[in-house]
């Protein structure tokens, strides 16, 4: 890699920093290339440690040279470090006895996050399709191995030639046999870009790409990392390629799909003289690991100093540096904790995307994090001892009608042998039949579903609700709303309560007037807010309703209170990493509910942003605005509106300031129509637009800290001047000098009266 010798002289200048690196403890770096003609780091590994006297190896780069130098090594009880290298043989540790692996991705580990997955779905036997060719039966191999060691049964194995195309591949027949054995395909080849290209655009040929069968493709690369295969060469995007990848879930290290390693790695080389186009951007992560390679060694060497008091003859010892880097954690030059398992390989911390053809990022599924096993010895059963903890980012992604993933096998077999059509064959010969059979099976289904609605897993009895007081509030709040800015005519905190044994929520309260009968409109949205999963939106946990003559809707407690009690606290200092990460936050959030069945928020304002221990931003209150405006119109429950009732059921009087143009109309024509009248109702894009307009408003306000409305100007009268929406008063930016032009133009987008102008 180019410029990598500069790369190890700033990591040593990074580590003399830390204090790792002294005047009793110093390196001399030698580097020489490798990875030429034929075996030429081999012989470079020799002549380093006997001309040159060196005592530890990085590298080499590539994996057919790291298997020689690597025996060298074991042979001269010297450490070795491989950061590039992924191959599965080189986990044995009774051949290869003093290396340790710093790289992110490699055979083993990613056959390991693979055989996770498919257990974390449910699926148990799974079809392989590979190609001839020696690091593809080396991939394959391990990837059995440890399918095997997890319990997943390879039922069917499918071998393509290393040079055949899509064309080939669906000639072949060989698609046939994989449709007729398995649902579940895991795609292991040599070419990881090129060669899953032509089998997915194979599977749409075969009209295999619908949303029953799953393709997994592991992204292993044996050098630098490549584009997407649906990326051209000058970085467009080929639609009708990645149309193909709509039933593939990729497995890859966590950031393989973004720049979070990758740009605070290039800004501490620059900080050092080093540009990024000095190295190759292909291989970036050649350099990361590089890096940190370094840093292991260091570490161990430390440590073998400590614990022999000094004694320089460790340095020598192979074998104890190896085993000092066991179970080792410390800080990465950009990628956050490194954890070295048992085996002094890099513990993986991987995860699963899924191609949504709609979208221009992917979509991530599921993370994968490494948990280390007590009382697990890896020399013993050669394995890391570790087991991933997996957790769902997104759930409902699928293609599917109701987003689930598929199971291993159809419910009528792969041939359809498991169901019996002689019923189905005499109903289609007797019309008479059919009819009623359908007419039967209609009202069923209609039945079983309002059967399903009013289960009501969303509500919530009050016995299970022990209130918090306000004392036990205080002291659980990490952030009060003393001083918001229009506390004055608004702000309130939510009250609080346990729900059940330890879930700590918060609630809005509502009195009720009369018994609530839900439409099945209700019920349908309420379950939508019960199943709606994202980082970026607050979990409702239900309702409380008909009992002691009050209604309560409960949300998950967040413990930094609301995006209004931090923009109005003076003491918080806000910079634009903030303002970035807070409107970024409240984006995904809305992009969440609007692709999802709920479709919009309908309510969004400050204090329906509320904030984690993490200083995330999640979205609460949403989807029930309808619902409330309904019940309190047939006089089911009362809306306080007044400041002293509105804080506890989450109505401030400012949430005007925040409410389109369009709506403020549509909500005045509906209390003037009779109770026994249908209501004007808004479409669901109008309902998103409306969000992209309160969205804006809060934009302006994380980045100026006020409202978007004159300063001096009296709250109270302004909201009066706007409820019934017959009179407009548009945001305006009142320190443009604040704010970038190009920020300027989209806030102004956002606040166009026709709803239709506004981006989405």
């Amino acid at each position: 890699m180019p410029n990598g010798d500069k790369v190890l002289e700033i990591a040593r200048r990074e580590l003399i920093a830390e204090g790792l690196l002294n005047q009793n403890l110093t390196l001399e770096i030698v580097s020489k290339n490798g990875c030429g003609a034929s075996f030429e780091g081999v012989g470079v590994g020799a002549s380093l440690y006997h001309v040159d006297g060196v005592r530890a190896f990085i590298g080499p780069y590539c994996s057919t040279e790291m298997d020689a130098v690597g025996k060298m090594a074991a042979f001269w009880n010297v450490p070795i470090i491989g950061y590039m290298s992924s191959d599965d043989y080189l986990i044995d540790k009774t051949i290869y006895r003093t290396l340790a692996r710093i790289s992110m991705r490699t055979t083993n580990s990613l056959a390991k996050a693979v055989a996770a997955l498919v257990k974390h779905y449910g699926w148990h036997r799974v079809a392989i399709v590979t190609n001839t060719g020696a690091l593809a039966f080396e991939r394959t191999l391990a990837f059995e191995k440890i399918l095997k060691t997890e319990n997943v049964t390879v039922v069917q194995k499918v071998m393509f030639d290393e040079n055949i195309d899509y064309q080939g591949m669906a000639a072949s027949g060989l698609l046939n046999d994989l449709k007729h054995n398995a649902r579940i395909i895991i795609c292991m080849f040599s070419s990881t870009r090129e060669l899953t290209r032509e089998f997915m655009q194979a599977t749409y040929l075969a009209e295999m790409n619908t949303h029953e069968y799953v393709y997994l493709l592991p992204w292993l690369q044996a050098g630098p990392k490549d584009v997407m295969p649906w990326l051209g060469a000058d970085g467009s995007l080929l639609q009708k390629v990645k149309d193909h990848y709509e039933n593939a879930i990729i497995i890859d290290d966590v950031n393989g799909f973004d720049d979070l390693l990758v740009t605070p790695f290039v800004k501490k080389i620059e900080a050092y003289g080093l540009k990024a186009a000095d190295i190759d951007m292909g291989s970036i992560y050649g350099y990361l690991h590089l890096y940190d390679a370094l840093k292991l060694y260091v570490l161990a060497l430390r440590r073998s100093l400590e614990l022999s008091n000094g004694n320089e003859s460790v340095v020598d010892d192979g074998w104890q540096m190896w085993n000092h880097m066991r179970r080792l954690s410390f800080a990465g030059a950009a990628s956050g904790t490194i954890q070295m398992d048992d085996l002094a390989e890099r513990a993986p911390y991987y995860a699963a995307f899924y191609v949504s053809p709609s979208r221009t990022e992917l979509m991530k599924v599921v993370t994968m994090n490494p948990v280390l096993l007590e009382k697990c010895n890896g020399l013993a059963n050669n394995t890391g001892c570790f087991d991933l903890q997996m957790t769902d980012v997104m759930t409902g992604f699928w293609p599917s009608i109701t987003g689930e993933l598929p199971p291993e096998e159809p419910i009528c077999g792969f041939g359809g042998e498991k169901c019996d059509y002689t019923i189905l064959i005499m109903i289609c010969a007797a019309a008479l039949v059919l009819i009623v059979s359908a007419t039967f099976a209609y009202f069923f289904n209609r039945r079983w579903q309002r059967t399903r609605l009013d289960k009501m897993p969303w509500r919530i009895n009050r016995q299970e609700l022990n209130i918090i007081d306000d004392e036990q509030v205080k002291s659980m709040l990490s952030l009060a709303s003393a001083n918001t800015k229009i506390s004055n005519i608004s702000a309130g905190v939510k009250r609080h309560a346990i729900v059940g044994n330890n879930t700590h929520a918060t609630f809005h309260q509502y009195v009720q007037r009369r018994p609530i009968v839900f439409t099945r409109t209700d019920l349908t949205i309420l379950m939508q807010m019960k199943q709606a999963v994202h980082d970026n939106i607050n979990p409702f946990i239900g309702m409380a309703f008909n009992e002691k003559e009050e209604m309560l809707i409960v949300w998950k407690f967040c413990s930094r209170g609301t995006l209004q009690d931090i923009i109005y606290n003076t003491n918080v200092k806000l910079d634009t990493k903030f303002h970035g990460a807070f409107i970024r936050d409240i984006m995904l959030g809305l992009e969440y509910l609007h692709s999802s069945r709920i479709g919009y928020h309908g309510s969004l304002t400050p204090w329906a942003c509320l904030i984690d221990r993490n200083w995330m931003i999640k979205l609460s209150d949403f989807g029930i605005a309808d619902c409330i405006q309904r019940w309190e119109r047939q006089q089911s429950i009362a809306v306080a509106s007044d400041k002293e009732e509105g804080e506890i059921n989450g109505v401030q009087k400012t949430g005007i300031l925040y409410c389109a143009p369009e709506m403020l109309r549509n909500k005045e024509a509906n209390k003037r129509r009779a109770a026994d009248t249908d209501w004007l109702k808004q479409t669901t894009a109008r309902r998103c637009m409306s969000d992209i307009y309160s969205c804006g408003v809060i934009m302006y306000e994380i980045l100026a800290r006020a409202l978007p409305f004159p300063e001096g100007e009296d709250l109270v009268e302004l909201v009066e001047v706007l409820r019934d929406g017959s009179k407009v008063v548009h945001p305006t930016i009142q320190d443009k000098d604040s704010i970038s032009p190009e920020i300027a133009s989209l806030l102004d987008e956002c606040w166009q009266e026709c709803p239709e102008a506004r981006p989405n």
